[in-house]
């Protein structure tokens, strides 16, 4: 009952603003100029537009191209326009009299902090579904390759997106402020994590200093990991494998333990 409640609200809220309007509109109007100019109409065609050379064929050559709208700058894009969507849900919660009528209300705090969670991630999934099948039907209707796996992609970025509202939501409850939570949490999200992911390439060719190498993958381990499994999606829609879960497990530990921290921060605050 809480979670259709707090579902209820968080997309009200969403209406009011005009977020989720904006963000169908944004996300519709980059997905339909990018495949406006796309020639999908023959083999040449997309052969020539991937520059791909070998024995690739035409199916190889599209699902390969599919998988390449998710790349670093999409996936950036999208996620930073999912949480400055989602940045003021926690604030604006715990403002006086929004607050005092929820807390006064049948129902623990833990259930209405995971239920607020949800919501928000709920939310979050349908406007993934939409992007990600709106690109999946205007590439397949027009190559007539329909490439079912490219559509676990949905589920790997509203797990991303859960990772990463789950410390969104920790700094919204501490700071209740709307610019300092989402500005640390983009910060995680790019440069922090983004280096981190290709530090063996980057900092580690720059500094000898073991300790400096022990810092920087220790941050990299207890930190959500975004683009190594954003990553994994690609190599498993492409069909390549995933060498390590290592980067799913911790990112996901770190979501149960931020959630956690939440949940006790939340019970024990006094509003």
């Amino acid at each position: 009952m809480i979670f259709k409640t707090l579902l209820y609200s968080t997309i009200r809220e969403a209406i009011e603003k005009k977020i989720v309007l904006a963000i169908f509109t944004l996300i519709g109007l980059v997905v339909f100029l990018m495949l406006l100019f796309i020639n999908l109409d023959s083999v040449d065609g997309i052969q020539q537009m991937l520059s791909l050379g070998g024995d690739e064929t035409y199916r190889e050559n599209i699902i390969r191209f599919t998988s390449e709208l998710l790349n670093q700058f999409t996936f950036l894009a999208v996620f930073f326009l999912l949480l400055i969507f989602s940045a003021s849900y926690i604030p604006s919660m715990l403002e006086k009299g929004s607050i005092d009528v929820l807390l006064s209300k049948p129902v623990s705090r833990p259930k209405i902090i995971i239920a607020k969670f949800l919501s928000v991630v709920f939310l979050a999934f349908i406007i993934l579904s939409f992007l990600i099948l709106l690109i999946w039907i205007m590439v397949s209707a027009r190559s007539g390759i329909w490439h079912f796996p490219f559509l676990t992609s949905i589920l790997w970025f509203t797990l991303i997106f859960a990772i990463l509202y789950s410390f969104q939501m920790f700094l919204g409850l501490v700071t209740q402020n709307t610019i300092i939570s989402l500005a640390i949490n983009l910060f995680i999200l790019f440069p922090i994590s983004a280096v981190l992911a290709v530090r063996e390439q980057t900092i580690f060719t720059l500094v000898d200093s073991g300790f400096v190498k022990f810092i920087v993958d220790f941050l990299y381990y207890i930190l959500p990991k975004a683009w190594d499994l954003r990553e994994m999606c690609v190599n498993l829609i492409l069909g390549y494998g995933v060498e390590s879960y290592q980067p799913l497990i911790t990112s996901v530990l770190f979501m149960f333990t931020v959630i956690s921290l939440s949940v006790y921060y939340f019970s024990k605050k006094d509003y």
